[in-house]
Parts: C-alpha cells; structure tokens; sequence
C-alpha cells in the first residue's frame, strides 16, 4: 500500500505548492542570518503554515532562549542547556555538495592552524551558522567566547575550571596574567556552558529582554512551514520513481541555503532524503519520527560507542551510527617565536557525562496498548516486543 499512501503525500504537497500561497523566506542578503530569521519574523513571514504563537503582553511566554544562551550575553546567569553535537554540525555540507568532517589534522596527521576560530567552518552550507551558533559567532550583538584552553609546544594544556578564568605565571615566557578558558567554556562537566563547543540558534530570541526570568521570549514555534511541504513533496515524489521532480523540489530548499550547484535526479537516494530533512528541519521535532518512519533508528541508535575516529566517518549516511554526543573544542597555540604561535587548533572531545550509547530497541517502533483498551477489545493484540 505504500504507493499509494505517497501519492497521497505528493498530492497533497504539490497542492500546496501550486496555490501559490506560501514561498521560502528569503527577507536578508545574508544566507545564514536569512535562515535564522525566518524561525522568530512573525511580519508577513511566506514560510509558515501552522504555528502555535505567544505573546509577550498577554504573559504566554516561554523560556527557550533564557534556557540556552551564551554566557557572554546572558541576562541571567543561567543558559547553555541545548549544546548541539559535532555530529550535527559536520552534517552540513560543503557547497560543492561533497560531505567532510572539519579539517583538524593534515594529511600526514598534523594539527591545522588557523587564524581565524571560525576559519575551520567556512565554505559551507549557511544552515549551518543559521542553526548552530559557532565559535566566533555573534549573538545579540555580542561574539561568542568559545575556547577550551592554551595548547602548548609540548602538547600540554592550560586551562581552568571557571568561565574565563584568569591565571598568572601558567604561559612560557610569560608572568603576567592571562585567560586561559573561554567565558562561554568549554569546562567539561561544568553547567551553563557549551560541552561540545556549539550553542544553539534556531528559535533563539535576539530581542532584549529575552534571556531575563522576568521578561523571557514570545517567539512563536512553528509546527508546518513550507520548505517541510517542499521536501515532503521530494521523498514521496523520489519513492515513487520520479527523481527529476524530487530533484527540483529539494533543490529549491538547498539554493536557499547557498547550495547552488543543483542535485540531478541520478543524485536523489535515500541518503540524501535523510540528510536534507536533517539539516534543514534539525531541532524542529522531526528526527525521532522521520527515522522511525523510515524504520532505520535501530541502525542510528545501535548501541554501539562511538569515538575521535568513527564520529567524523560516513557523513551523509542514512544510516550511520550516531550513539553518542562528540564536540570540537578549539584550543589557541602559544609557542612564542613560532609561526603559528596565538593561532587556533581543534581537538575532537567526547565530554564526560556522555558514559552510555544511545540504543533504539524494536520494541520502540511500536506504541504501547495497555490493558484497557485490550479488554474493550479483545480483538486488539499487544503490539511486538510489548
């Protein structure tokens, strides 16, 4: 019955798309800031279909972005409670639409040095800043302060275990007093920081007020917007052999996101369904239920660990492994006299409350029917693995 459950789909998509009512929000030059925006504009946004509101004078607020702000522009001395994985932010792709881990070693397995922290994440699709707030990145007009610490000539580290902390006599060839940690962290272990180096973006509040227990956050949550419709439209146009429409649906939603070299249909595969509702619907509720739907999250979440090595392996895979949480800690080097001395280096980190791997079992495909409903009916059967 599957064919016809996605023609359906499609049907109903392309409806949609033909009435002509609804569009991509393309309101700002800007590409990651453009794909920002359009999750907090509530003025004439294209985008969205269905959206559960609130409003600041009539008290319904929440607290997302008092929870999950950087410190270093925090209105209340709390935050950083959502820290996106490196495993998420690697999955953006670079706009020859090619899949790369960040480069932090040579090809003779050296540490890269660069003199800009946001360097290593250049060249990329802009979801990636719209939707994670990288090292070196801004947030209500103040830049983030993302470093783990000062790495030495010997490979030895200098840090501390207070956001921004201050040390005296810690540097070779200096005895004065220096920062040795970023005011954002990492601290590994320590709350209201980052732990894997990223906060992040998507549905945070830039109005003032926001971060404050007083005052908090009336951005809406959008439950249907447009682009879903456009990539809904491309899987079940794809399921149904018809890869050239599925091409130019999902395209339309990669453009937006600079990705302008355009997917022929020889290019559309399951994997590259997966991975464009990833990245473009990440932190939207979708990713439980789309992997139970497509039956592959007991291969995501397959309890097996994880390290360095196998996170940055297989990016783009549908079914790649993805059991634990990883960051990417930036470091700056300090070796006086040295050409790379004061530039940044990245460590791939697996922060310490991450002990267990994720495991989905098969059971957890299936919905719970308790023995009411079975003894009102008893032609009900207890689902698998109940």
């Amino acid at each position: 019955m599957a064919d016809g459950y996605y023609l359906k789909a499609l049907t109903a998509a392309q409806a949609i798309i033909t009435s002509g009512r609804y569009s991509l929000y393309q309101k700002k030059d800007v590409l990651w800031d453009n794909f920002a925006s359009l999750f907090t504009d509530k003025a004439n946004n294209p985008e969205v279909i269905f959206a559960k509101d609130y409003l600041l004078k009539t008290n319904r607020i929440h607290g997302y972005t008092l929870q999950n702000q950087p410190r270093t522009s925090a209105e209340e001395q709390q935050g950083g409670r959502l820290n996106p994985a490196l495993n998420l932010a690697q999955e953006f792709e670079l706009l020859n639409n090619t899949f790369a881990p960040f480069a932090t070693k040579d090809g003779a397995g050296n540490d890269i040095y660069y003199d800009n922290i946001k360097d290593i994440f250049a060249g990329r699709d802009a979801r990636l800043e719209g939707t994670i707030m990288l090292p070196g990145t801004q947030f209500k007009g103040v830049t983030t302060d993302i470093w783990a610490g000062w790495l030495l000539a010997n490979n030895s580290i200098v840090t501390g275990d207070q956001f921004g902390q201050i040390k005296t006599n810690v540097l070779p060839g200096n005895t004065g007093s220096v920062q040795v940690v970023g005011k954002d962290g990492p601290i590994d272990a320590l709350e209201f920081g980052t732990q894997t180096g990223f906060f992040v973006r998507k549905y945070m509040d830039n109005n003032i007020g926001s971060g404050r227990i007083g005052t908090q956050s009336d951005v809406w949550w959008i439950r249907y917007r447009y682009a879903e419709v456009l990539l809904n439209a491309a899987e079940a146009a794809f399921e149904l052999g018809q890869s050239g429409i599925a091409a130019g649906y999902m395209n339309q939603v990669r453009e937006r996101a600079g990705l302008t070299i355009p997917l022929t249909s020889g290019q559309i595969t399951f994997d590259r369904i997966v991975h464009e509702r990833k990245v473009e619907l990440a932190f939207e509720d979708h990713i439980l239920w789309d992997k139970k739907r497509w039956r592959i999250a007991h291969l995501s979440w397959n309890g097996e660990n994880m390290n360095a090595s196998t996170v940055a392996q297989n990016i783009g895979s549908a079914t790649k492994a993805q059991t634990m949480v990883f960051g990417l800690w930036p470091y700056k080097y300090h070796n006086p006299g040295n050409a790379n001395h004061n530039k940044y280096v990245f460590r791939i980190v697996k922060p310490s409350r991450v002990s267990q791997a994720h495991r989905f079992r098969l059971g957890n495909y299936y919905s719970l029917i308790n023995n009411d409903i079975r003894s009102n009916n008893p032609k009900i059967v207890r689902q698998p693995n109940q």
